[in-house]
């Protein structure tokens, strides 16, 4: 390759750049006490069911230890105290009980990824709740079909 070719080739890309820049400075910045990421139609219904499934638990006498726990291997929706028991909770919705419904859909992968997770975050919870003891741990599920709710105690067990 020609030594000029590559000279202007470098020197475009940097021209590029410094325009990018120029338009990101040019653009106002976001207010200070902006709210979280817009959230879809479906999120948003998502959101409530996690809102209504958590009042369901905190009526049975669950507390909440933390929402929406994220990590590589997948999210937790709810982590709960039961008594001695760590409770990690799926939320499922699905309009209809057509091809099984909610808690047809937590199917063998999907316990897989709610393992993998809740394998990631047990040390943390246990040492910020327990005092470092790994506490007996379950899965439960609440799920919605059709408007209809349900609490699935013990949903699975790893095998």
């Amino acid at each position: 390759m020609d030594d000029t070719f590559a000279f202007e080739l470098a020197l475009a890309a940097r021209r590029r750049a410094a325009r990018r820049r120029r338009r990101a400075a040019r653009r106002p910045a976001p207010p200070a006490d902006a709210a979280a990421p817009r959230r879809s139609p479906r999120q948003r219904i998502g959101d409530g069911h996690e809102d209504a499934a958590l009042r369901l638990l905190q009526g049975a006498g669950l507390v909440v230890l933390a929402r929406n726990l994220a990590c590589p291997a997948g999210e937790i929706d709810l982590a709960m105290r039961d008594g001695d028991t760590l409770v990690f909770v799926e939320v499922r919705s699905r309009r209809s009980n057509a091809y099984g419904g909610a808690a047809a859909s937590i199917g063998r992968a999907k316990q897989a990824r709610l393992a993998r997770a809740a394998a990631h975050w047990l040390p943390r919870l246990a040492r910020h709740y327990w005092r470092g003891v790994t506490p007996a741990a379950r899965f439960d599920a609440v799920v919605f079909d059709g408007g209809q709710v349900q609490w699935l105690r013990a949903a699975f067990e790893l095998a």
